[in-house]
């Protein structure tokens, strides 16, 4: 009988080992995944700038990061009003662009995440601000 209680909680220890195993303390990254973050600016700030003190970005508030993983798998992350963005990835090699009409300057065009890794990416992306096309030929005054 003896053996019978001690292999019953022998059992019981397991199956309770067993359910703490998948626990996940809150903030704590997924087994097998890593955290991707960084900060997203634009430039041009406006469409024209003096050429001794060009704006050098601003903050790129509510931009969609897109990441697409090797098997297709899309995740999204949207940038902060300081244009920050934070997002947890599978453990993988990711291809990064950005949503919409904007196009990326510099920063990563892929990211390898590491488990329980974190990878900075940092992007400027063109704001798409352009000055007016000059005049076609010359200019002439207006006569009275």
């Amino acid at each position: 009988m003896r053996f019978l209680i001690v292999s019953a909680a022998a059992l019981a220890s397991c199956v309770l080992l067993g359910a703490c195993a998948g626990y996940r303390f809150p903030g704590a990254p997924a087994s097998g995944t890593g955290t991707v973050s960084g900060q997203v600016t634009v430039v041009p700030c406006a469409p024209v700038e003096k050429a001794d003190a060009p704006c050098q970005g601003k903050p790129a508030a509510n931009i969609a990061m897109i990441f697409t993983s090797s098997s297709s798998e899309q995740v999204i992350a949207q940038t902060d009003s300081a244009g920050n963005y934070a997002v947890e990835l599978k453990a993988g090699k990711w291809t990064v662009a950005i949503k919409g009409a904007m196009r990326v300057i510099s920063g990563p065009s892929t990211v390898t995440v590491e488990a329980g890794g974190s990878v900075i990416a940092n992007y400027v992306v063109d704001s798409g601000i352009r000055l007016p096309a000059p005049a076609a030929g010359p200019v002439s005054p207006p006569s009275d």
